[in-house]
């Protein structure tokens, strides 16, 4: 994917998140809020892009005729693949980029979920989710 249609989604997602926050509907500020939580992870995501020829896949024997990387995993002996040699570079995958953002978006559901429930609680207890009104409710 091109990086600026990337760049261009991430912030047309984040600037939606953001008009949605300001307005006056609780729902709609959570589903900002949720927006905004996505537009972060994509942006978060996008920077461990993968942009190299070669797949970051492990498996046994030599791979490439040419390319200079061995896969070759010995437990016993403390080895892990990809063995590479010196001044050979291999673009790889961060994998903890994707690891952080799949807690990131494990935590963002279950608190996305509370707050409906709250939100659903407030319309029940008052019966509107305007927060000017409920502003003035409070006194």
């Amino acid at each position: 994917m091109n990086n600026t249609i990337l760049s261009i989604t991430i912030a047309l997602i984040f600037g939606i998140g953001t008009f949605l926050i300001l307005r006056r509907d609780i729902i709609k500020i959570i589903i900002g809020l949720s927006l905004i939580s996505h537009a972060v992870n994509m942006l978060i995501v996008s920077t461990g892009v993968f942009d190299g020829e070669k797949a970051p896949i492990i498996a046994e024997g030599y791979h490439g005729s040419g390319s200079g990387i061995i896969f070759t995993d010995k437990l016993s002996e403390g080895i892990l693949a990809p063995i590479v040699p010196p001044g050979t570079e291999t673009p790889f995958v961060d994998p903890l980029v994707q690891a952080l953002v799949l807690t990131a978006i494990v935590i963002s559901l279950a608190t996305t979920a509370f707050i409906l429930i709250l939100a659903y609680r407030i319309h029940e207890e008052y019966g509107t989710t305007d927060v000017k009104k409920l502003r003035r409710l409070r006194g």
